[in-house]
């Protein structure tokens, strides 16, 4: 009987032992996300999420496995996307113009990455540890600010009365198709918090007046009297839409 009592006793230590060993779920946080990789298996498909019971067979052999672990946590960042026309200086000072034809444009980001996205992330080698991970959302943070300014700088380009304010974050997004170049990435907000546009109206005179004058050799006109010819035509242009 002690015999029996004593072998019952080995076991359950061993049974317990094996399961503790085996056990991920306890080593996963809230807010974070654990991925299993080992020598045997390779990334394993199946994320560890805190609250929900994992237990793996790979810990069960010596250095064979290891439980990555990565936040999921939302990253919030600003991003400031700035700049000005090309050769906007030059006609400013050649035409001793106030416009300085430049822009900015300031973003407010939250981005995350699914417990599955970041699995699909390891698998393709994109990421190996949580410092690549909050890497990776940084630069698709950069990615969006840049499509979201291109976007409304060629909207401004196409109608003098375009506000970025006036586009409907959906509308943005679906437009700027960052889900081409990052297509694990979950937009969880996204804002413009303050914009400046160019006078594209202004610019483009100035240009076509500077082009002119270097080939007809004229002199280059006043900018007073450029804004107004701009103004003329878009008055103009008004009376032609209420007609």
């Amino acid at each position: 009987m002690k015999k029996f009592l004593a072998s019952l006793f080995i076991l359950t230590v061993f049974s317990a032992v094996v399961f503790y060993v085996g056990w991920t779920q306890f080593k996963v946080k809230p807010d974070t996300v654990g991925v299993v990789v080992s020598k045997t298996d390779g990334v394993s498909e199946i994320p560890v999420v805190n609250g929900e019971f994992a237990w793996h067979w790979q810990f069960l052999l010596p250095t064979n496995a290891e439980l990555k672990l990565f936040t999921i946590k939302p990253l919030n960042v600003t991003r400031t996307i700035k700049g000005q026309l090309p050769s906007g200086e030059v006609y400013t000072s050649i035409y001793n113009s106030s416009d300085s034809f430049s822009y900015y444009f300031n973003f407010s980001i939250s981005l995350t990455l699914s417990p599955q996205a970041i699995v699909e992330l390891l698998r393709l080698n994109k990421i190996s540890n949580n410092d690549d991970l909050q890497e990776y959302l940084v630069k698709a943070a950069d990615t969006l600010a840049q499509l979201s300014a291109d976007y409304y700088l060629k909207k401004a380009e196409e109608s003098g009365s375009f506000r970025p304010e006036s586009v409907r974050r959906d509308d943005l997004l679906r437009n700027v198709q960052l889900y081409k170049d990052c297509p694990e990435v979950d937009i969880t907000a996204f804002s413009l918090v303050e914009s400046k546009i160019p006078d594209y109206s202004l610019y483009k005179k100035l240009q076509s007046g500077f082009v002119s004058s270097q080939f007809t050799g004229e002199q280059i006109p006043e900018v007073d009297s450029v804004k107004n010819d701009s103004e003329n035509t878009d008055n103009e242009d008004d009376r032609g839409l209420l007609f």
